[in-house]
């Protein structure tokens, strides 16, 4: 019975108190397993490639690759302006590997001093240098069998890059203070918002410690390149956001949402969740609209020069009384203009097929030439 998959079994006669012992305990376990599943899938959902938002062809191809490197071990390197989702997408590599149980350990080069930088990754022994009370076990410690994620990998000093191109080379790590040595399994994904390229050249970052890490190399869009992407993102956060605080949304306003594309997003993905987070904290009826925006995106008053504000805002004033084919023709062509002449993404800002913007658009072109007859 045990082999068949029985939690456990009972002798005749039968206990009643040893039977109630019994169902409990299996009712228990039972919670728990149920409980370990529930905790694995919200993980897969958060840190998986589900948690890689995106619809534009760009992220289509870079989810495509995280899904082909996250089985392998190669060493990954992630670029992309400050902002851009590297820590998720290494989360998600981790998460999609046979690593998945073993620990993920972040570090940001930039947020450390270089005095205590080589005692965080490879760690140190009582005594290695002043202040050294005790043992410490370093990030690379910590990270075995599973990933270590070096955030800002550009800021890493001359001297730790060669420890580090060491470490790649022969999978063994000495904590400072002593010349013994540790084998070490872990996979090393790596993340810049340098051009680490450009370094090599002016001789600030090691040439074959860059072709260590770029085995794979991964690079991450701006969100103003990926525009189309905008209404997803805006819709995922305030979703999560509106659970999280227990605030209504029902939804972004189309002259918000023609906003929020129009922005350029210096701070990209990271700025948008905070911009999502002060909406929904601020509305009052769960509908999102201008004036809900933050004042960056939309300024008040809307000054001389601001085009986001000029060409939603006043744009759409402009339009009203017009013919419904003139307001179709311009928010078709104002869709290209932000999608940057890409038709299917402009097709899916539009809500329309890409068969239907490409008639239309001959249906203009025809118009123009009669017109220039």
């Amino acid at each position: 019975a045990m082999q068949l998959g029985a939690y456990t079994y009972l002798t005749k006669p039968l206990d009643i108190n040893e039977l109630r012992n019994a169902v409990e305990k299996a009712s228990t376990r039972v919670r728990l397993m149920r409980r370990n599943a529930e905790l694995h899938r919200r993980l897969d959902e958060k840190f998986g490639f589900e948690g890689v938002i995106g619809n534009t062809p760009q992220m289509h191809k870079i989810i495509d690759k995280l899904k082909n490197v996250a089985s392998t071990n190669s060493t990954v390197l992630i670029e992309g302006e400050s902002g851009t989702g590297k820590e998720l997408v290494a989360r998600a590599i981790h998460q999609n590997s046979e690593r998945k149980s073993k620990p993920f350990v972040p570090l940001n080069i930039s947020a450390l001093p270089d005095s205590i930088l080589e005692s965080e990754l490879f760690g140190h022994e009582q005594g290695a240098f002043t202040g050294a009370v005790g043992k410490r076990i370093g990030k690379f410690e910590h990270a075995n069998g599973g990933t270590l994620f070096l955030d800002e990998v550009g800021e890493m000093p001359m001297q730790t890059q060669i420890k580090l191109l060491r470490v790649l080379e022969d999978r063994k790590i000495a904590r400072l203070g002593t010349n013994e040595e540790i084998s070490l399994n872990v996979r090393l994904v790596a993340a810049t918002n340098a051009d680490l390229l450009e370094m090599v050249k002016q001789g600030t970052f090691r040439q074959d410690l860059y072709y260590r890490l770029s085995v794979v190399k991964i690079e991450l869009p701006p969100l103003r390149e990926r525009r189309g992407d905008i209404p997803l993102l805006t819709d995922h956060f305030l979703k999560e956001l509106s659970s999280q605080y227990g605030k209504p949304y029902e939804g972004v306003s189309r002259a918000a949402r023609r906003a929020l594309m129009a922005y350029d997003w210096p701070g990209n993905i990271r700025q948008l969740r905070n911009a999502a987070e002060r909406m929904l904290v601020l509305d009052t009826d769960g509908i999102l609209d201008l004036d809900d925006l933050p004042e960056e995106i939309v300024p008040v008053g809307g000054p001389e020069g601001d085009s986001s504000y000029t060409s939603d805002r006043s744009g759409a004033d402009f339009l009203i009384g017009r013919p419904i084919a003139e307001v179709e023709r311009y928010y078709i062509e104002r869709a290209l203009d932000l999608a940057d002449g890409k038709r299917e993404e402009a097709a899916k800002m539009l809500g329309i097929g890409e068969r239907t913007l490409y008639r239309k658009l001959k249906e203009y072109q025809k118009q123009k030439e009669e017109q220039s007859k």
